[in-house]
């Protein structure tokens, strides 16, 4: 199972703040947490931010590579100070407000859907031609794989010193174990050996409460930890795939309001399908391998009746 994303609480949190930066401690307040942090807001001259305590600096450092990248068309907030602090790190940010696109209503997310298929846009135009490689990057903006299918292709090695190491022996011992997995392996290598796609920057993560939208527009990006350079589909597939657990999401047909979109702009998407169906498997063979380490039975098998879906 997961550590606690920190072990900082909100009296902890109020006392580093008065001692680091001299705020009213009762501007501070509890924001949320995801898997890797706990985020807390707060009030320091007149300019609203937030520090996230966690365990891992890479993911902060990450955080302010991406800051490079903010853009009028690419809300992105920007990173104060990155430093250690209570056991852990700590990353201050600019704060954004709105609602997670995710939790929005049936109302909310129509008036919304365009500009998230724009923030697409935007982080597909975006100049990474400066850093290399394919897959996750680093605090320098450089990732390790050579081609597109190595990174996908990689999903299926258990690595040592990996944050969830050990879920392949999980994923076996599980009640679907790796058949379903080996068999969509197969397909998605097959697929993106067939049909890669160009090199873009992927945020990879935007249905976790990392994108905020209020008044029918997004208003930020934030949380880079898992974003990668690969097929700009990629990002358009994570919607697609993970439909089923937003019902408000699934009741709009995305995939047709993103192809509409790309004729509108004249954008030609060669292979389109083997390419969102190649990212789709990918995506459920990284869930398979993070839920068979937590042993979330539930999300595990109803992750594998996703990805049959997706296959032949």
């Amino acid at each position: 199972m997961l550590e606690p994303p920190s072990r900082v609480q909100l009296p902890d949190a109020r006392a580093f703040l008065i001692n680091r930066f001299g705020v009213a401690g009762d501007t501070v307040e509890y924001v949320g947490e995801g898997a890797w942090s706990r985020c807390y807001g707060f009030t320091h001259n007149g300019s609203e931010l937030v520090v996230r305590f966690g365990r891992h600096c890479e993911d902060f450092e990450r955080d302010r590579f991406a800051a490079h990248f903010a853009a009028r068309d690419l809300p992105i907030p920007q990173v104060v100070e990155v430093d250690e602090a209570l056991g852990g790190w700590y990353c201050v940010s600019t704060r954004a407000h709105g609602k997670p696109i995710e939790l929005l209503d049936a109302t909310e997310w129509s008036a919304t859907a365009p500009s998230v298929l724009a923030i697409l846009d935007a982080l597909r135009r975006v100049d990474i031609s400066p850093t290399t490689g394919y897959g996750e990057w680093n605090r320098d903006g450089n990732a390790p794989h050579g081609a597109w299918v190595d990174y996908l292709t990689a999903v299926v090695h258990d690595l040592l010193g990996s944050r969830i190491h050990g879920w392949k022996d999980r994923l076996i011992e599980s009640p679907i174990g790796v058949r379903s997995f080996d068999r969509a392996h197969a397909q998605m290598r097959d697929l993106a050996e067939a049909f890669p796609g160009p090199r873009s920057l992927v945020h990879n993560d935007l249905l976790n409460r990392n994108a905020l939208a209020t008044g029918g527009s997004v208003t930020a990006l934030f949380d880079w930890g898992c974003s990668i350079y690969g097929d700009f589909v990629y990002e358009l597939a994570t919607f697609v795939f993970w439909s089923p657990w937003h019902a408000v999401i699934e009741q709009t047909d995305l995939m047709s309001m993103a192809l509409d979109h790309y004729a509108d702009m004249g954008l030609d998407v060669p292979n389109f399908d083997a390419r969102l169906r190649c990212c789709a498997l990918h995506i459920a063979l990284v869930h398979l391998a993070y839920n068979a380490f937590l042993g979330d039975e539930h999300t595990l098998l109803r992750t594998d009746q996703r990805m049959a879906q997706f296959l032949d």
